[in-house]
């Protein structure tokens, strides 16, 4: 006979709403074997900076304890998280599973991993979770989006249970910086999206509910200087990698044409390299689930 928590990790939302939901998906980022590699990058560049730590909530956990990562991406950061805590049990989702990774049978007895929507989670996992990790979705949620998705966390979430939240703010170097961060303001507000969702964040995990809120802010280096364990060339590779992942919504909204996207592109990356000051900023944000509801 099965547990009743292992079933609820099984549920999945019904194939019209998945649908629905893709066909409405505000993100502008491709989903491609060069993106899967982009990522993994990515999450090497984070857990770096935060000092090889890819777990911020205070909590340990334990064997049976369900982890989710909601819009998991290529699910880098859930299979460290698994190699780390091999006792524990994962789910992972996102719209579109193209760039998962293929588990090996012991995986499979401790990770799901399928397709999902992170403003409609499961009616199953009300309660179900010890830890969400939501990571980088600065790309794909307007502002109603983000206070659904957080409402969504704070109902799957265990009392007493933790989320975790880490974002993109903006990039500090020079001019070409500055003519690129003015290029993603209109990109972003034609599409809906909320650039500055660092500064919501806080308020909207109060709103849904949530106590013990900490913010974190990080600086990763990008340029100038040293670069022993090429960690700034690997920071520059991934986040233009961001930036080139957005050509196509750029210049099919008439935003920029193909040729100012891409000498734009070439300044910043060139402007980064030679910069020592430049930076890029990330806020990691954790929050917990009251263990008594008000």
């Amino acid at each position: 006979m099965s547990h009743p928590s292992k079933n609820s990790l099984q549920s999945k939302p019904h194939g019209d709403d998945l649908t629905h939901a893709i066909a409405k998906s505000l993100y502008i980022l491709p989903t491609d074997e060069q993106e899967r590699k982009r990522l993994e990058v990515q999450h090497e560049v984070l857990r770096n900076a935060f000092g090889g730590r890819i777990v911020f909530a205070p909590i340990e956990l334990h064997a049976g304890d369900n982890i989710l990562d909601s819009g998991a991406g290529s699910a880098t950061w859930l299979l460290d998280c698994y190699n780390a805590n091999k006792d524990a049990t994962f789910r992972g989702i996102d719209l579109k599973t193209d760039i998962f990774p293929e588990l090996d049978d012991i995986q499979k007895q401790h990770i799901q991993l399928g397709t999902g929507n992170v403003l409609q989670l499961p009616n199953g996992w009300t309660s179900n979770f010890q830890l969400v990790n939501q990571r980088l979705l600065i790309a794909a949620l307007s502002k109603e989006n983000w206070n659904t998705a957080v409402e969504e966390i704070f109902r799957v979430l265990a009392p007493g249970g933790w989320v975790q939240l880490v974002e993109a703010s903006h990039c500090v170097a020079g001019e070409a910086t500055q003519r690129h961060f003015s290029m993603l303001q209109d990109l972003f507000v034609k599409r809906g999206l909320l650039l500055n969702c660092v500064e919501h964040i806080p308020n909207i995990l109060k709103s849904a509910g949530f106590d013990k809120i900490t913010t974190q802010r990080l600086e990763i280096s990008l340029g100038g200087g040293d670069d022993e364990d090429e960690m700034k060339a690997k920071a520059r590779e991934s986040f233009i990698g961001v930036y080139k992942g957005m050509q196509t919504p750029v210049v099919r909204m008439g935003i920029r044409t193909e040729g100012e996207f891409i000498e734009l592109v070439e300044d910043l990356e060139m402007e980064w390299e030679s910069n020592a000051q430049s930076k890029v900023i990330f806020y990691a944000f954790t929050a917990q689930k009251p263990t008594v509801s008000v």
